[in-house]
């Protein structure tokens, strides 16, 4: 999500770049990814909400002895049997933290905690350092330090995330982080759906949900709810066009799928763009009009609709997308398998095909000079363009 020193077309670098002060960095406000069927865009949004989740529930959910959730890619001789590693660098607050750890399903081998100010020349500090059963802990996280000694850390558990259950600061600060990141699969449409229906029961929220339907044009009026059965309410017109009546459907029976899934989505949505939070949708435009998937993207990259900054990261089947208008070449991404069918993932600003079609439906780019065209190991045709 870091934004490369591409010149653009001005107007959209203007609306989806969130300045860093003081770091001379800028942030994206949406990244697109895009692969073919089976190329490992679900898995890219998979291995984040594991790293999620194994941070937020490893020391209060994961009993000894009980195996890690991680799977080693066993089409290569040399991974099948390597831990499988995660490093995520993020900002939080005025802080800028670099965080990771190797696993195998039996335990953490490694853990690493880095923080460093966001400012220009500010120094990189290690918090704290963890290889197996040896920890190196900074002197200004006496709490984790105490936690060490006491033994309390599982083999299969995380230090950061024991660190959270005994409120040190900083670990819960970056446990709030990740809270405030959602990540939403397509293959849980009913757990999306079931969450979406609790804040309908939230006046202000139902109604401002209903304004974003009507932001998309579905045609209703109004939602209501009891328990746990939710109805629209619709205009019916007369032969002259006008509105007569109000008619109500049960949702989930007469809406349809694509409405459905709006729906599921809005919470998020607003919730994001409301304070600044990150969304991670996996088909994101799966059963949703091209113009709806359009329109939801333009509240990201709007300094209006999102001036602080909420990220929306998503992966999409429809590379028309590329030539709405919305995208900087940095914020689109490809998968690609190699020939050992490991996921590769890069952004349009190396793309290996610099006169694909893909490219060239992006807006206008003053200078190619910076596109890197060096060989990859990929094929000559961007897949994309098949």
């Amino acid at each position: 999500m870091v934004a490369t020193p591409l010149r653009e077309d001005a107007s959209l670098t203007e609306n989806v770049l969130v300045p860093i002060s003081d770091t001379g960095v800028s942030l994206l406000k949406s990244t697109l990814i895009l692969g073919p069927n089976a190329s490992g865009k679900s898995n890219v949004i998979k291995a984040f909400d594991f790293f999620k989740r194994f941070i937020i529930n490893s020391f209060k959910d994961l009993q000894a002895g009980e195996e890690i959730g991680v799977d080693n890619f066993r089409l290569d001789v040399r991974t099948a049997s390597e831990p499988t590693s995660f490093e995520i660098i993020f900002i939080c607050g005025d802080n800028q933290y670099r965080y990771g750890f190797n696993v195998t399903r039996e335990k953490v081998l490694d853990e690493w905690l880095y923080r460093k100010a966001c400012r220009k020349r500010a120094k990189e500090v290690e918090l704290f350092l963890r290889e197996e059963d040896t920890f190196k802990v900074h002197p200004s996280m006496p709490m984790l330090q105490d936690i060490v000694n006491r033994k309390m850390v599982r083999p299969n558990a995380l230090l950061l995330s024991a660190a959270a259950q005994f409120n040190d600061t900083t670990a819960v600060e970056i446990i709030g982080w990740l809270t405030d990141t959602t990540v939403l699969s397509c293959s849980e449409e009913d757990l999306n759906w079931r969450d979406a229906l609790r804040h309908f029961d939230d006046e202000t929220m139902r109604e401002r949900i209903v304004a974003f339907s009507q932001y998309a044009d579905l045609g209703i009026e109004d939602i209501e709810k009891s328990g746990d059965r939710v109805t629209s309410r619709h205009n019916q017109y007369d032969a002259d066009g006008r509105v007569t009546q109000s008619v109500s459907f049960p949702f989930l029976d007469n809406e349809s799928e694509g409405t459905i899934k709006y729906f599921s989505l809005a919470y998020p949505i607003i919730d994001a763009l409301d304070h600044g939070k990150r969304l991670i949708v996996d088909e994101f435009d799966s059963k949703m009009h091209p113009l709806l998937t359009e329109r939801v993207i333009t509240l990201f990259n709007s300094k209006d609709t999102n001036p602080k900054g909420a990220q929306l990261i998503f992966t999409a089947h429809d590379s028309n997308l590329l030539s709405s208008g919305a995208f900087r070449r940095d914020q689109v991404w490809f998968t690609e398998k190699d020939r050992l069918g490991a996921s590769k993932l890069f952004s349009l600003a190396e793309s290996p095909w610099p006169n694909s079609k893909c490219a060239a439906e992006l807006p206008s780019r003053k200078d190619t000079s910076r596109v890197s065209t060096a060989p990859r190991q990929s094929s000559a045709i961007c897949p994309i363009c098949l």
